[in-house]
């Protein structure tokens, strides 16, 4: 029983530190301390992670980019696994096909795209 309460403990203490990389530190905006940047409704925003993530990792970001040629920045996925799309304005619970209704990642989605669907 004892073993049983010690893993409860961990899992929930490693699903709450995982949450804490992924947080909205303004409307329209999330952050992700763990993945180095920050994105809005059109996607990784350069501005949003030199704003709240600091000089650092906007330089981090910037050398991972290069010239950004053949990178879609409006498609990402985040450290907690949730993945979304701006074009689609909607994140899902991963990235794997097939995208169907119960993929649908409400809190985000309301966060980045200020519509939950």
């Amino acid at each position: 029983m004892k073993k049983l309460l010690v893993m409860a403990v961990l899992l929930g203490a490693s699903t709450s530190a995982l949450a804490a990389d992924v947080y909205s530190p303004a409307g329209g905006v999330v952050c992700d301390k763990k993945a180095g940047y920050c994105v809005d409704d059109e996607g990784i925003s350069m501005g949003m992670t030199s704003k709240y993530l600091g000089e650092q990792a906007y330089n981090k970001l910037d050398k991972t980019l290069g010239n950004g040629t053949d990178i879609n920045l409006g498609e990402y996925t985040l450290s907690n696994g949730v993945h979304c799309n701006s074009e689609a304005k909607q994140c899902y619970k991963d990235r794997f096909y097939p995208r169907t209704p119960d993929k649908k990642e409400k809190t985000l989605t309301q966060q980045i795209f200020g519509k939950a669907q």
